[in-house]
């Protein structure tokens, strides 16, 4: 069987040699060996101090091309974009109907490069990112999905009730840290991946029924992680490349608690939805939910009513944070027809495939 990992290989591994810091200007003699992309949705604001940073990065000796689709933004996204047009190897494309997976999809036509690194509009990337990517699709020709480390940039003080005991920093702001070696598609997070091209060429593109979308009633979270594991059921292996570092934003209001249940309650539409995919896929359509899962929203639910008389603590934030993962895990299992649609498996060109 054709090994999928290895459809498109380098010419040599050889180390890759930089042009100089901050030579990112486009080139016209030959096609870029790297697209970057992301989405944006009314982040003019943010976004400069993230183009900044893309601006100061270390370009590949063949170049590289940014993709930024403008995801109906009415901020000025579009004007400052327009301003970098001459800093960056900027492509800026507009996809009026909201859907961050709908974004990327309207980049995809517009690649070029064998490697595609995904990434997020709240990012300050190491200046050698681009290269610490290369540098491992060129030395692991067996893989064809990359990671890299993200660490949380703090824009505030964390206050002292949040802490890693009290929930998970992987789940609320993608930070991930591991040594460098083959892994899952779990270990990759959007805002540091990195998919060969050949993926695409294959015929993948992402879920437009996952992922962040302001026109759903419900959407459950993950649009890069869905992606990632239909590539890796196909055969496409992982590497982590932990020396390829990006900086993720945490905004002012992503450190109050209010917006930490927010967040834990999408991650629990996610989990219950996926149950019911899993669940479904097995030929149990039944509705009624697990005892298990009954007698811990019991629990839970009584846990976080009591906590609501205590001052801000870790202790109180795990248990709150337990509790709002249980309801969406509970109304992802309930909102059946919709979100088993958008879980259900997907062919490479994005159509659902009917589970029986």
């Amino acid at each position: 069987m054709l090994n999928p990992n290895l459809g498109e290989l380098p010419a040599s591994s050889s180390a890759v040699e930089p042009a100089a810091l901050g030579s990112v200007a486009p080139r016209h003699d030959a096609a870029p060996a790297i697209t970057v992309v992301f989405a944006t949705r009314n982040r003019a604001a943010g976004l400069v101090a993230v183009l900044e940073c893309f601006v100061r990065l270390m370009a590949p000796a063949d170049g590289w091309k940014l993709i930024v689709v403008d995801n109906g933004s009415d901020d000025g996204t579009a004007r400052l974009l327009g301003t970098y047009a001459r800093r960056l190897p900027l492509t800026a494309l507009s996809e009026p109907d909201t859907g961050k997976n709908r974004a990327l999809n309207t980049a995809l036509p517009h690649l070029e490069g064998n490697l595609i690194i995904l990434t997020d509009d709240d990012v300050l990337p190491n200046p050698d990112w681009l290269l610490r990517l290369q540098q491992a699709a060129l030395d692991h020709p067996e893989a064809s999905l990359f990671g890299g480390t993200v660490l949380p940039q703090w824009s505030r003080p964390r206050p002292a009730w949040l802490t890693e005991w009290a929930v998970p920093f992987s789940v609320l702001y993608a930070q991930q840290k591991r040594r460098a070696g083959p892994c899952s598609c779990e270990a990759i997070f959007g805002p540091n991946m990195a998919v060969r091209r050949g993926v695409f060429r294959a015929g993948y593109r992402f879920s437009e029924t996952v992922g962040p979308d302001q026109s759903r009633r419900m959407y459950a979270m993950g649009g890069e992680t869905e992606f990632l594991r239909r590539a890796e059921a196909a055969g496409f292996a992982g590497w982590f490349a932990p020396e390829a570092v990006v900086k993720h934003i945490i905004r002012s209001e992503q450190l109050d608690e209010s917006w930490i249940l927010k967040r834990a309650y999408r991650y629990g539409i996610g989990e219950g939805a996926r149950y019911v995919t899993r669940r479904i896929g097995r030929g149990d359509a039944s509705t009624r939910l697990p005892v298990r899962l009954r007698l811990r929203r019991l629990a839970y639910g009584a846990a976080a009513w009591l906590t609501q008389l205590l001052p801000p603590s870790a202790l109180r934030l795990r248990i709150r944070y337990k509790t709002r993962v249980m309801a969406g895990i509970i109304d992802g299992l309930r909102e059946q027809p919709e979100l088993a649609a958008a879980m259900a498996p997907i062919d490479p060109g994005g159509a659902i495939l009917r589970i029986t």
